[in-house]
């Protein structure tokens, strides 16, 4: 696990000039963190107001990286299983293992006026705390087999919405026929791919914006028919080329015509363990920086068009913001994962959400979607204003516990709660770990904070060590990775009926016909690797969420980099980049 340096924290304060007024030292790492100035105003700022009174929020007691932790682990993206509808008893596909008590109704009927969340409700009971008295209610109250919302024929997929003929896509949108793609909007036929956005008839593509037909490339943006690419923009028809921009018919960076492009590349498989390596070959000569995209005043990576954003990573045009990634439009909001949405001024004054749609004055919440407003300590509720410790609620308004109050009532009673939280050091924190309903290995924790089993168990975190991978029927024929057909052509339609074993993970996984006909279309060869492993690989291609102080490997200027100061290849400043470059 790595932790930023205080050397970072304070060349951020020097170039900000945003004092840091306190040091604190986390409870859980014992890290050194830094509160700043303006971590103090915009903590005043969203403190709650109940009835004339202000309940001020007081300065976090984890480092941000452990504050991000505790609110990915609960957060399951791309863990399926099969189980029972708890409502009809019918075989349904769920982010929740069997092995998990808690009631699973299918999307549809979760949705539906057939059960009343309502019915759930229970008193306060000043002798317990939050956390007995939260996961009492979290048991109860029926929980939605996957997240999505109006896609078609895509089953097989969570966290997703307005998608069609989508296959294990996970954290996706508005996307037509991908499949195994994460983290991904508005794309079509793409496959094996990781934050892609406005992509289409692409492969093992990362970190892309508007490319067509384009294969295993990364950090690319307004491409089409390029190859073992990296860090190009506005390029076609390039081969085995990085930091080029607007250019045409290039391999090795090496400027051909169209006709000398096309006759050389004959000499290429679309894919070969000669490429790969190749291609490795090729990264020493690659020029890195910071990977933002439009932005003003950001200390963070791969944020576009953000403004006055620090400690930031995968967001998109939000303004005012720290310690946040995945979010999008996000505005004057601290501690957040993938909440926000596609427009600005919409989503503002949160503070430590994950999964929350429009939210305003969202606090310690998860999953409220629908423009909730005023919202603390909540799970999953929809277009509610005023509630607190509620799950699964729509339309609501001064409610505590899924239990219906006045206004009078409830701005009496949140105060009490608020001060028995106090008491019991539960006030203004997180929702502490054993209220996830997921092992540690099933959330996103596991991905950005990776942690052994031994090391989970140690911080009492729960596992899902349980295998309910399918049970491979004697009469199939299963083929190990070594025995997988490498070349396409011979591979005929039965190949559908057979069970592959990943030659890592052991695990055995299967081809869709969808699939099977891109691989065909492009001349590709069959994957030897589980779905689950080759996402994982493409992670961990990608920087870690840690920065470094630095030097520019150009002038020496130093800056602060998500690249530490031993990284094998060349790391520019955001200066130097852009006259190499762009000249």
């Amino acid at each position: 696990m790595h932790y930023t340096s205080k050397e970072v924290y304070q060349s951020i304060s020097q170039q900000t000039n945003d004092p840091i007024v306190e040091w604190k030292t986390c409870a859980v790492s014992g890290v050194e963190f830094p509160i700043y100035q303006s971590d103090l105003e915009f903590y005043d700022k969203v403190s709650p107001v109940i009835n004339g009174v202000k309940y001020k929020i007081p300065t976090p007691k984890l480092c941000p990286e452990e504050r991000e932790r505790r609110r990915l682990m609960f957060r399951n993206e791309r863990k399926l299983y099969k189980r029972k509808c708890d409502a009809s008893g019918k075989d349904i596909i769920s982010m929740y293992s069997p092995d998990k008590s808690y009631k699973i109704y299918d999307q549809k009927f979760w949705r539906s006026d057939s059960w009343d969340p309502m019915s759930y409700g229970q008193d306060f009971d000043l002798s317990k705390t939050f956390t007995e008295q939260f996961m009492n209610l979290l048991k109860k109250v029926p929980q939605v087999a996957l997240i999505g919302n109006n896609n078609e024929n895509s089953a097989y997929s969570n966290n997703q919405a307005f998608n069609k003929n989508c296959y294990m896509c996970f954290d996706t949108g508005r996307s037509r026929d991908c499949y195994y793609v994460t983290r991904s909007y508005t794309n079509t036929l793409c496959m094996d791919s990781l934050l892609v956005v406005e992509c289409e008839n692409s492969y093992q593509i990362m970190d892309a914006f508007r490319c067509t037909s384009c294969m295993f490339s990364q950090n690319i943006s307004d491409c089409s028919f390029c190859f073992y690419s990296i860090l190009c923009s506005g390029c076609t028809h390039c081969f085995l080329c990085s930091n080029l921009v607007n250019k045409s018919y290039c391999i090795n960076n090496i400027q051909y015509t169209k006709e000398e492009y096309f006759e050389l590349i004959k000499q290429f498989e679309i894919w070969s363990e000669e490429l790969w390596k190749k291609f490795r070959e090729m990264l020493s000569n690659v020029i890195y920086k910071n990977n933002n995209v439009s932005c003003e005043n950001v200390f963070g990576d791969y944020l576009k068009e953000c403004k006055d954003c620090m400690n930031s990573f995968d967001a998109q045009k939000s303004r005012n913001c720290s310690y946040i990634s995945a979010s999008t439009c996000l505005d004057d909001s601290y501690d957040d994962n993938f909440s926000g949405d596609g427009n600005i001024g919409n989503s503002f004054k949160n503070l430590e959400t994950i999964g929350c749609e429009c939210p305003k004055y969202v606090l310690f919440s998860t999953k409220c979607r629908g423009g909730c407003e005023f919202v603390m300590y909540s799970d999953f509720c929809h277009s509610c204003k005023n509630c607190f410790w509620c799950v699964w609620l729509r339309n609501k308004e001064y409610c505590i516990l899924n239990k219906q109050y006045t206004k009078e009532e409830y701005e009496k009673l949140v105060p009490q709660i608020i001060e028995q939280m106090q008491k019991s050091w539960e006030w203004w924190e997180f929702f502490d770990p054993s209220l996830s309903h997921f092992g540690y290995n099933e959330t996103v924790a596991q991905e950005y904070f990776s942690l052994s089993r031994e090391k989970a168990l140690a911080r009492w975190y729960r596992r899902q060590d349980n295998s309910y991978d399918p049970v491979i029927p004697e009469w199939a024929e299963v083929f190990r990775w070594d025995k997988i057909p490498t070349d396409i052509r011979t591979v005929s339609d039965d190949i559908l009926k057979n069970i592959f074993v990943c030659e890592v993970s052991w695990r055995p996984f299967r081809i869709i016909k969808q699939e099977l006909d891109f691989y065909r279309k492009h001349n590709l060869p069959l994957p030897r690797k589980h779905p689950d492993i080759r996402h994982e690989e493409r992670m961990r291609v990608r920087p870690i969420r840690w920065f470094h102080l630095r030097n520019c490997d150009n002038c020496g200027k130093e800056m602060i980099s998500v690249y530490p100061k031993n990284y094998e290849w060349k790391v520019y400043c955001e200066s130097c980049y852009k006259k190499e470059i762009y000249g």
